[in-house]
C-alpha cells in the first residue's frame, strides 16, 4: 500500500479535518516505529527508514505489506480518535489496531528469520 492509498482510504472510511501533512506525519511516526522496533530484528529487513516528509511522493510504498497493510488505516483511525478527544472511539480502534499489530508480528516471528547476533544472556561461570 502507499501513502496516498492509506490516507485515501482512511478518508473514505472515516471523514474527518485532518490535514495530509498530519496524515502523512502520523504514518511516519508509525512506520519510524515499526522499523525500529520490529522490522530490522528480521533477515530481509530494509537497510533504514528515513520517515516521510514533505518531499515524499505518495506513490512511497508503506512498509507492511498486503494482507496486513490494513494496519495503517486502523492507526489512523486510532491517532484521529486520540488527538480529538474521543475516547470512546479510540477505546475501539485501539483495540482494533493492537489485533492488527499483533497479527503482523506473529506473521513476521512465522515466515521470517531472525538476525543472527542478537542480545543474549550470558552463562555465568561457575567458580
Amino acid at each position: 500500500m502507499t501513502l496516498d492509498e492509506a490516507i485515501g482510504r482512511f478518508d473514505a472510511l472515516y471523514p474527518n479535518a485532518m490535514d495530509y501533512a498530519a496524515k502523512r506525519d502520523a504514518l511516519s511516526a508509525f512506520d519510524g516505529r515499526l522499523y525500529a522496533e520490529i522490522l530490522q530484528q528480521f533477515q530481509g529487513a530494509p537497510e533504514g527508514f528515513a520517515g516521510y516528509t514533505a518531499s515524499t511522493p505518495g506513490s512511497v510504498r508503506l512498509l507492511a505489506d498486503f494482507p496486513f497493510d490494513d494496519i495503517y488505516v486502523k492507526y489512523l483511525f486510532a491517532h484521529y480518535a486520540a488527538v480529538s478527544g474521543d475516547t470512546a472511539r479510540y477505546n475501539n480502534a485501539a483495540a482494533l489496531f493492537n489485533a492488527a499489530c499483533e497479527q503482523y508480528v506473529n506473521y513476521l516471528n512465522r515466515t521470517r528469520k531472525r538476525k543472527s547476533g542478537g542480545a543474549r544472556l550470558r552463562a555465568e561461570a561457575a567458580s
